[in-house]
């Protein structure tokens, strides 16, 4: 099961960011007049008007006005955006202190081993979640015979970059299925070089590695077939991992490191 934790404390940066952004906005407004505003149509023109909080009275605002006018109702917009800002912080932070997805699994986990003969749990751990992962049978694509791009596990691949991207995947742990079959709405059926496994979040990675990008045919036939991914929801960073290389720069494996441990670890 995916841990949201880490989604969650990013959209509760962005909310304290926000926050700060409109402090700072409150900040340089509250010396305006403590005067709201009304917005109204008369034969198809826009009309403003100075509304007095304690009475509600309204006065035309006049043109000469339109500049304190415009204050008066960002300060306005600016106080409810901020408590609203403030209530939402508020409460993703009370809800991510008691938020522990894992509490799920720790829950057989910490059982003794004869009570656990007794129990099917509701959800794999993650290992074993990952190894049945790993397993699921489908036909691979024939790949030479005589290749001499085999993995350290065994796996035959069609280029030493994907050698060098298996290699890696392997020694980190992190589980692969390389070509595994994968339907696109408007293409069909296609076959990514890996499909990856980040165990500790349970999400899945499209990688697709593109190792010609200086040939301008094999660019343009890859281009496209991005796009096809994107149409399909797999967008990278989010989904999907691209790696690229030209004949003048190859795999880094420096680069490589960062993508595993930015969304694979």
């Amino acid at each position: 099961m995916e841990n949201y934790s880490e989604k969650l404390k990013k959209q509760l940066n962005e909310i304290e960011y926000l926050l700060d952004k409109s402090n700072k906005n409150l900040s340089k407004l509250q010396n305006i007049q403590e005067c709201g505003t009304r917005v109204s149509m008369s034969n198809g023109c826009i009309q403003y008007y100075w509304i007095d909080k304690t009475t509600n009275k309204k006065v035309y605002a006049k043109g000469s006005d339109m500049d304190m006018l415009k204050k008066a109702a960002q300060r306005d917009y600016e106080r409810k955006v901020n408590k609203k800002l403030v209530k939402l912080r508020n409460k993703l932070s009370a809800f991510l202190r008691e938020y522990d997805i894992d509490e799920i699994e720790r829950e057989y986990s910490k059982l003794p081993e004869g009570r656990k003969k007794l129990i099917i749990p509701i959800i794999d751990s993650k290992m074993e979640f990952a190894e049945k992962w790993k397993n699921v049978s489908y036909e691979r694509m024939p790949v030479n015979e005589e290749t001499d791009f085999i993995s350290a596990n065994g796996i035959k691949v069609r280029s030493k970059s994907e050698l060098i991207i298996a290699n890696m995947l392997e020694q980190k742990g992190i589980p692969y299925r390389y070509e595994y079959p994968l339907l696109l709405k408007g293409v069909g059926t296609v076959r990514p070089d890996f499909m990856c496994l980040n165990i500790r979040t349970g999400k899945e990675y499209v990688w697709e590695h593109f190792g010609m990008m200086d040939n301008i045919a094999y660019a343009t036939k890859n281009i496209n077939k991005i796009q096809t991914y994107e149409q399909n929801g797999y967008l990278a960073g989010k989904n999907m991992i691209m790696t690229f290389e030209t004949s003048t720069n190859a795999l880094n494996t420096s680069s490589l490191r960062c993508v595993l441990e930015e969304y694979l670890l």
